[in-house]
Order: structure tokens, then C-alpha cells, then sequence
């Protein structure tokens, strides 16, 4: 028994050098202000199957705690560095990369907004403490930590809402344990990870989840690809294709056709067969669904939202057509 045990403590210790030996890209030393030529330069290059640690800052850029006000007109920023963006060694424009996330963990505060059809914004702080998020004046639900936004730096734009690069796609499945498959559309294929939340429900409805800091530890190497042209995310259980548009019906167009490749190429058969199974089991589920909501009465001509379809892994194929 007694050897198991130090066999055990050897393998905890080693685990823990391990982990502190990943490269760490903190959010300080704080930039001097929005201007400071540092925010848009490479933040470092990456190795392919290389770890490392993230410190992303939250949507508010700011030292939350109770009595703090969480809006940059009322609170002065941190100019945190950013999560990104990060050159990748040996990607060249059209590789696919594999972002594989292996833990999100938040910070001790973040904020959410009081928004929608029931009142005008109202930017409330939000404690996390012993895996638990806060709301008043009782309430507490398990976190469920989660990446906003993830992608490679676009060939037409330095960042747009969301697109075949990746972007602000607000949607659940990317998370500790998922892979994020993005094709890269520059050379270095250059990573940005951003928008960190605790806790988002499936729709994001107030424009925002819990935002907070955040430590994500993830790995990066090449993949094989898909015949998509947006980004892929596989988790333990499904497959997901993402769609990006002015309302929902165009959004969850382009996923459900970006849905129809990606099975037609998983299980080797044709768009028709692969649209069947894809109308039928596929989950239809909202990114930020928004859209003009939160406008109070006016529109926004750049409003947007963006879908998820999920396909189960439990799908497969007998070789063997049904017979009665």
C-alpha cells in the first residue's frame, strides 16, 4: 500500500510540474491605454501540440467586486492584454487547425445584463465562488464555463462577428473537452480566444452570459479538415456546424447545409442520404439569438445571430440496409 501511494503522490507530483511548465500568456503587464502600439501585435508563436495557458480577460476589462460599477464609462479599464492573436509554427493559409480546449476556469467576479423586452441595460456583478454563480438575492446555479469566441484572424478583416474563420459564435459546445476545427485563411493562421463566460444559456438573449476572466488551457495542432467551409466543433457526444446570419432562418440555413457535408463526409455517403439524417435527428440550437432585441425599439442594421446543428456520434453506419 505503501508503495502505491508514493507511485500516486509521483504521478500527482509529476502532473503538477507538468502543468506549471506549460507556457503562460498572462493579461498583465497592462497595456498603457486603447492606443498602445502593443494591443494589435503578435502576442507569441505556438507549437504545434504544444499546451499552453491563457489568461483572457472578462467583457468588462476590470477589477470586479461588490460596489464596482461594471461599464468602462463609469469604471476605468485595465487595458489587459488580450488572448491572442497567436501565429501557429508551420500553419499555411488553408491548413485546418485543432483547437483542442482542456480547461476553462473563471475568475471570482464577472457581470451579465439586466436587458430584453422587460427593461433597458442594467450591468449587474456577478460573484463565482466554490463553483457556484451568485444571483441575488439567493439564488445560485453550478457554473458552466464557456469560450465565446475563437478564431483565426480572417483574410477580408481583422475580426468580424462571426464567419468561416471562427469568431463570436456564443455557443455552448465550445467548452472544456471540445475541438474546435477552423481552416486558416492566413499564414500562421494567428489564434484569438476572447469573450469568456461562467455561465451563457443557449440564445445569449441579453447579449451577454456571465462575462468574466477566465484561465484557458488548450493545446493546438493540425488537422485532416472537412469539406465545410465554417468551423467544426467536436465534443464528447456530437458534432457541430455553425451558421451565421440576419435572422434565424439564415443562420440555420448555413449551418444545416455546412451540417449535410460534414455527415456526407463522416459516414461516407451522399448529400440526400446525409440530408435526411440531418433534418431529422439534428439539434438546432441558438448561438446568440438576439438579434435586435436588445435595441429598445430601433434596429440595427448589422444585428446578427448565429446557430449551432449538432449531430450525435452515436450515429453509424451497419453495412447492411434495413430489411423487413
Amino acid at each position: 500500500m505503501r508503495v502505491l501511494a508514493l507511485l500516486v503522490l509521483g504521478l500527482a507530483l509529476a502532473g503538477a510540474s507538468e502543468a506549471q511548465s506549460y507556457r503562460r500568456f498572462p493579461r498583465t503587464p497592462y497595456l498603457k491605454g486603447p492606443d498602445d502600439a502593443e494591443r494589435n501585435q503578435i502576442r507569441g508563436t505556438l507549437r504545434l501540440g504544444e499546451t499552453v495557458i491563457i489568461e483572457v480577460p472578462g467583457g468588462a476589462d476590470a477589477e470586479l467586486g461588490p460596489g464596482v460599477v461594471p461599464d468602462p464609462h463609469v469604471t476605468k479599464p485595465r487595458f489587459s492584454r488580450r488572448g491572442g492573436p497567436f501565429a501557429i509554427e508551420g500553419i499555411r493559409a488553408g491548413d485546418w487547425v485543432a483547437i483542442r480546449i482542456l480547461a476553462v476556469e473563471p475568475g471570482p467576479y464577472g457581470y451579465y445584463n439586466n436587458y430584453g423586452p422587460f427593461r433597458g441595460p442594467l450591468r449587474t456583478v456577478a460573484p463565482v465562488r466554490d463553483g457556484l454563480l451568485h444571483f441575488p438575492p439567493d439564488f445560485v446555479i453550478p457554473i458552466r464555463p464557456m469560450i465565446g469566441t475563437i478564431y483565426l484572424e480572417s483574410a477580408s478583416a481583422p475580426f468580424s462577428a462571426a464567419g468561416d474563420h471562427g469568431g463570436n459564435l456564443d455557443c455552448n459546445s465550445v467548452r472544456a473537452g471540445s475541438t474546435v476545427y477552423i481552416r486558416a485563411q492566413l499564414d500562421g493562421g494567428l489564434l484569438t480566444v476572447s469573450d469568456t463566460h461562467a455561465y451563457q444559456g443557449d440564445g445569449e438573449l441579453t447579449g451577454t452570459g456571465v462575462e468574466i476572466d477566465a484561465t484557458v488551457t488548450l493545446r493546438v495542432d493540425r488537422a485532416d479538415g472537412f469539406p465545410t467551409g465554417g468551423p467544426v466543433v467536436e465534443t464528447e457526444e456530437k458534432w457541430f456546424t455553425f451558421g451565421i446570419g440576419a435572422n434565424w432562418e439564415e443562420a440555420l440555413k448555413i449551418a444545416w447545409a455546412e451540417a449535410v457535408a460534414l455527415v456526407a463526409h463522416l459516414h461516407q455517403t451522399t448529400a440526400e442520404h446525409a440530408n435526411r439524417i440531418v433534418g431529422t435527428i439534428g439539434d438546432a440550437v441558438p448561438g446568440y439569438a438576439a438579434g435586435n432585441m436588445n435595441n429598445r425599439g430601433f434596429r440595427n442594421d448589422r444585428a446578427y445571430v448565429t446557430c449551432q446543428i449538432g449531430i450525435p456520434k452515436s450515429l453509424r453506419r451497419t453495412g447492411r440496409p434495413f430489411e423487413p
